[in-house]
């Protein structure tokens, strides 16, 4: 614990790995941002929910969110938005007609291959100067760090979802408690107002 303690006093945020990942991030959806939106019309966010549609459909709302740990509401405003554009589909699920799968209409999936060549591209810029074995234990590596980080987000999240069950009083009325910590943990689930009708049933069908 002590040498712990003197390793950090004699370093600085910039050593951290997560500081690092951060500046790295930044720099990419700042670039990306800009150039997705000037030659393809979409923003990073939108980009993002496309390709995840493309890659799990059919795919419900709640899985896309999941794999883009976002929250539904935010995904919400992103998808209502690609099927208002005609870039997404949408139907009943055949095991439970309240759940809505989402897919890519064919614009869509000439839209999103578009996109993927341009980031493959953009990818292999930022690798450039690593050698193939660099880049192939550069990802090892990041999916070991991911599958911890997921860890970690799990038992922060099942834990708030706990301590928000515990304050909604279950002994009075476990119902009302376990809806209020739904509530507590995933706010905005609903779509947000200026969207067509089209858009914004489908996506609140698929938040279900």
């Amino acid at each position: 614990m002590a040498s712990n303690k003197a390793a950090a006093r004699a370093g600085n945020v910039r050593d951290l790995l997560m500081y690092r990942i951060a500046r790295l991030a930044t720099i990419g959806d700042r670039t990306g941002q800009a150039r997705i939106s000037a030659q393809f019309g979409l923003n990073l966010g939108e980009w993002r929910a496309l390709s995840v549609v493309c890659a799990f459909a059919p795919v419900t709302l709640a899985r896309l969110a999941d794999e883009l740990y976002l929250d539904k509401g935010q995904l919400s405003r992103s998808i209502s938005d690609l099927i208002d554009r005609g870039l997404v589909s949408h139907s009943s699920s055949p095991q439970d007609r309240r759940q809505t799968l989402f897919a890519l209409t064919a614009e869509g999936r000439r839209l999103h291959d578009r996109i993927l060549a341009f980031a493959i591209e953009r990818n292999a810029t930022y690798m450039q100067g690593l050698s193939g074995a660099e880049r192939a234990q550069l990802l090892r590596l990041l999916d070991k760090v991911m599958a911890t980080a997921a860890r970690s987000y799990e038992e922060v999240f099942s834990l708030q979802a706990r301590q928000a069950v515990r304050k909604a009083s279950p002994r009075s009325n476990p119902g009302r408690a376990e809806r209020g910590a739904t509530r507590a943990v995933r706010r905005g689930v609903s779509c947000a107002g200026g969207r067509t009708d089209r858009g914004r049933a489908a996506v609140r069908a698929g938040s279900q």
